[in-house]
């Protein structure tokens, strides 16, 4: 991990004295301008050795030949105005139409790909920057993040499902599978392999392993913790192609043709489902589930998988029961940061379920 260097901010100006170890101050250092120069930055030509100050940023004197065009005046008044707003341009009716026809088709570009990617025309959206200066905007309602703004690439779909207005199967579908996840962890042991990982714990289950080479084909459970419940554990697995359906329906009705990408990429693949049976399943759409308990966090990474999109889901949970929590919550963090792309989730405050298919090798989190 590269951690931040404090480096020193350091600004100056042409009116600032140093002093040597004398106290002595330096002369002044003069500009030599060239007439052209001259005409160009300073109306009228300078005679004394009065620095010029900047319009755009009173207060702050500049040297002439960093500031490109800007006007200067040799006084700087003792208070300020606000920077003045330019002039309004004089366009023609021609233009004007031209204009708004052009701000009309670029609304409908904008809607037609949110209705497209995510279903819905009204939704806030984020074009991702290359900037790794500007300020990460966090978001705790459903938003898009496009890859840039021609908006045909998606690095993420994010959707916030409130439990006040969730329908109550849809609620119980939830709370089944909270309840399948934390007894299959009863069966298995934190996966340590994940470099990142410095908190929490991540558990694995499906077929991912199969396809790195000198590695196991999969683990379902540890056979000192199965021998324990050998037929609890049976029964279990037999609700593993429930868990695959559930989730496959989920990314599909939030973003139909990322689902549909995700879908010609492994059925080529004759990848198997996620049940323990190692055969393919056309049907099917989870081949490999990880899921975190204990406030599970990582260091910034990209992750390498084959998969154009991963599914991921955060639920509200007590961790000893699996029980959904409705209610407000008391817990650590709250937040899902890309810092590499300008953007995050804010579960802060937030009662209910949220859904997000990600580009996990464009992304870094």
């Amino acid at each position: 991990m590269n951690h931040p260097v404090e480096m020193p901010y350091v600004t100056a100006s042409l009116n600032q004295v140093t002093q040597t170890q004398n106290n002595v101050q330096p002369p002044r250092r003069l500009i030599q301008l060239t007439e052209a120069c001259a005409k160009k930055y300073l109306n009228p030509p300078p005679n004394t050795l009065e620095t010029p100050i900047c319009k755009s940023c009173p207060g702050e004197a500049h040297d002439p030949l960093e500031i490109g065009q800007l006007p200067l005046i040799k006084n700087a008044p003792t208070t300020f105005a606000p920077c003045p707003q330019p002039a309004p341009e004089n366009l023609s009716n021609k233009q004007l139409r031209h204009r708004a026809f052009k701000s009309a088709q670029q609304l409908q570009h904008r809607k037609d790909a949110n209705l497209k990617f995510a279903g819905q025309e009204q939704i806030m959206a984020h074009v991702c920057r290359k900037n790794r200066d500007i300020n990460i905007r966090m978001f705790h309602k459903s938003f898009i993040a496009y890859a840039d703004s021609c908006r045909k690439h998606i690095v993420a779909i994010v959707k916030f499902y409130p439990f006040a207005t969730m329908d109550s199967s849809l609620m119980a579908r939830f709370q089944n599978l909270s309840h399948h996840l934390i007894a299959q962890s009863k069966f298995q042991n934190p996966n340590y392999s994940n470099g990142p990982a410095y908190a929490g714990h991540l558990f694995s289950l499906g077929w991912r392993k199969a396809y790195k080479s000198k590695t196991t084909v999969g683990i379902t459970g540890i056979a000192e913790k199965v021998s324990c419940d050998r037929k609890g554990w049976e029964d279990l697995q037999t609700h593993l192609p429930e868990v695959n359906q559930f989730i496959g329906e989920r990314f599909e009705a939030l973003s139909k043709p990322l689902f549909d990408e995700v879908k010609d990429h492994f059925q080529p693949l004759e990848a198997p489902g996620l049940s323990p049976d190692f055969i393919t399943d056309p049907d099917a759409f989870t081949c490999h589930l990880s899921f975190t308990l204990n406030n599970f966090a990582n260091q910034c990474h990209s992750d390498q998988d084959s998969s154009p999109y991963t599914f991921v889901t955060w639920l509200p949970i007590n961790k000893s029961t699996g029980q959904l929590v409705e209610g407000p919550l008391d817990g650590f963090g709250g937040e899902f940061v890309f810092p590499k792309h300008g953007f995050g989730i804010d579960f802060s405050g937030f009662q209910g379920v949220v859904d997000s298919p990600q580009k996990p090798k464009e992304l870094c989190n």
